[in-house]
């Protein structure tokens, strides 16, 4: 394969998985089912621009499946995600350490004895869950966001084991570059 025949392979690759969203530089895990009722989950490693004073982060971003694949005209037509009706959540060092204590089984859930973490922001809440799945192994990651009383977001995926340990070694790395890039870039 050539590097052009590559690189269009890609692209639809990317059309197939996104709706025609390019989410290239993102870890992404899309987990449709033929209900309609799939979610996808999104990690990016933020880095600041210089002279921004705020701290490099992790977006982690889930989203609801919006269709179900279906064979139309005998061509696979793949499911979509809500991208625009997506949550999102700015994962700090300490957020990070708690996701890989799960994942590296030194914590049964995130929060240890709390039933999660809380962030607060905008007028909304937000608790993010992380557990290890006990009947079909992988783990379990979900996000609860309200504004005020009312419930705008609820949605839960189960990481194969396979992911897990992938998403394991993306956020192990990030963890470096979120501490000390500045001082590669400075120094």
């Amino acid at each position: 394969m050539n590097e052009k025949s590559g690189e269009v392979a890609v692209k639809k690759e990317e059309k197939a998985c996104e709706g025609n969203i390019d989410r290239r530089g993102r870890l992404v895990f899309y987990h449709a089912n033929g209900q309609g009722t799939g979610m996808a989950l999104q990690f990016e490693l933020r880095m600041n621009r210089k002279g921004e004073e705020r701290y490099d982060c992790i977006f982690m971003e889930m989203a609801r499946q919006k269709t179900a694949s279906s064979g139309m005209g005998g061509q696979r037509v793949p499911a979509t995600f809500d991208w625009g009706g997506k949550v999102t959540i700015k994962l700090d060092f300490f957020d990070v350490c708690e996701m890989l204590l799960v994942l590296e089984g030194k914590s049964e859930k995130m929060g240890g004895g709390r039933n999660g973490l809380y962030h607060e922001a905008k007028g909304s809440s937000v608790l993010i869950t992380m557990e290890r799945g006990t009947k079909q192994g992988g783990y379990y990651i979900g996000i609860s966001k309200k504004k005020g009383a009312e419930q705008v977001f609820k949605g839960q995926i189960l990481l194969s084991e396979a992911e897990s340990l992938g998403l394991r070694h993306v956020l192990q790395n990030s963890l470096f570059f979120m501490v000390f890039r500045r001082n590669l870039r400075e120094g």
